[in-house]
């Protein structure tokens, strides 16, 4: 008996029965007036077997108005009594418009769809979404249209659907050897995660399908802060990408950072690849994000001194490398001097040695061709001298412009 009272009683009070409740109150009412009828007769005092079930009703209505006041706080009793009679009969329904990611609310406005709940309407604009919830569990999560939410429902998240942009402020993380590096100027953007196939389930309508999923997750799936609150759904995406960037750097030394060998091996190189990776790629899904785009910014040593050290550091090696260049250049062209010079002097030893010879064999010639000979001796010896004198002097000249050099 209990379980049929309780069954018919869940029954009368169901959200879907507002008209039978409305048939009852008026078959109630003529109850009421036919009684007075036959206990009054045909006389005024009929009206007042009306007014009473009306006076009761509207005590208990206005006693339900004072609790909703005190509980939620709110001194519109007007709004409060057009929820309760709402509520009974789904008739005029509270509206709340939804635009922007935000409720379009005037500034000192109280509305009741926002402050206690369904029943009323909900005004969606194409690129919104909007995440219900009951006192006991997540209720429904609505795209854009005009949409009635049910009694018990309240507005747990309104989210805008589109490109979010995001910046990470600087932050400093210790690498594997224990030095601090700075990093600044992360930049990204990020939107929700459309379904798959998305391009197939644009309509007119519903411009921006998204994944009911990944608004669940982002709602409900965000961690909380060391105070105790839950951040903002951007800023769960933004703890993600700070997470793996943390980890990334943490991972490695300080020289692989500043000093890789090549660029495929360069650990920021390698950081950017990792935010393609399906294994980090889904830890920014659990956020309910899907990452459009990043810039990692600038990693460099916290203490300046590190960075002047290792500047010093580098202009020494280039200046190492520049002297041992020069020094390379410059035994080369001593050497192709000493070349050049030794070709000279062979030729030249085989000119004096063909000349004495000539001489040796010209006993029986005339004493004209033996001078001439001997002449091209003391010439190609000339020669030789002056050759010396002039790579002397050259040698001086480039001495005395590298002290120069070496003073300014």
């Amino acid at each position: 008996m209990k379980k049929i009272i309780t069954t018919i009683t869940e029954a009368f009070f169901s959200e879907k029965k507002t008209v039978i409740r409305l048939v009852l109150l008026f078959v109630g009412l003529l109850c009421s007036a036919g009684i007075g009828f036959m206990m009054e007769g045909a006389t005024s005092n009929v009206v007042l077997y009306i007014i009473l079930p009306l006076v009761i009703f509207g005590g208990v209505m206005i006693n339900g108005v004072f609790y909703l006041q005190e509980i939620y706080e709110l001194n519109v009793f007007r709004k409060v009594l057009n929820h309760l009679i709402s509520a009974m009969f789904s008739m005029g329904l509270p509206t709340l418009q939804i635009m922007d990611g935000q409720k379009e609310i005037a500034p000192g406005e109280i509305n009741i769809v926002d402050r206690i709940g369904g029943p009323g309407i909900l005004k969606i604009e194409p690129g919104n979404v909007v995440v219900l919830e009951t006192l006991k569990a997540p209720s429904r999560i609505l795209g854009s249209g005009e949409l009635k939410i049910n009694r018990g429902e309240i507005i747990k998240a309104v989210i805008k659907i589109g490109d979010y942009p995001g910046k990470i402020d600087e932050f400093t993380i210790a690498t594997r050897d224990g030095i601090d590096m700075k990093v600044s100027g992360v930049e990204y953007r990020f939107c929700i995660i459309s379904p798959k196939q998305d391009v197939n389930l644009r309509t007119m309508q519903n411009p921006y399908p998204f994944s009911k999923k990944a608004v669940y997750n982002l709602v409900y799936n965000r961690n909380a802060g060391t105070d105790g609150k839950i951040g903002e759904w951007p800023e769960a995406v933004k703890g993600a990408i700070r997470g793996i960037i943390t980890e990334h750097i943490a991972s490695h030394e300080l020289d692989q950072l500043l000093s890789p060998p090549a660029k495929e091996d360069h650990p920021i190189y390698q950081l950017h690849k990792k935010f393609e990776d399906p294994k980090y790629v889904e830890k920014i899904k659990s956020a309910g994000a899907k990452l459009l785009w990043i810039n990692i910014g600038n990693i460099s040593p916290a203490q300046k001194d590190i960075e002047d050290q290792r500047l010093k550091v580098w202009l020494a090696k280039q200046s190492g490398t520049e002297r041992l260049l020069k020094a390379q250049g410059e035994a080369e062209k001593v050497s192709s001097r000493e070349r050049g010079r030794a070709e000279s002097q062979t030729v030249l030893l085989r000119s004096i040695a063909q000349a004495l010879q000539d001489t040796d064999s010209g006993n029986g010639q005339d004493k004209a061709k033996t001078a001439k000979n001997l002449w091209n001796i003391v010439l190609a010896r000339t020669a030789q001298i002056l050759e010396s004198m002039g790579t002397e002097r050259d040698d001086l000249r480039d001495g005395n412009r590298k002290g120069k050099g070496s003073k300014s």
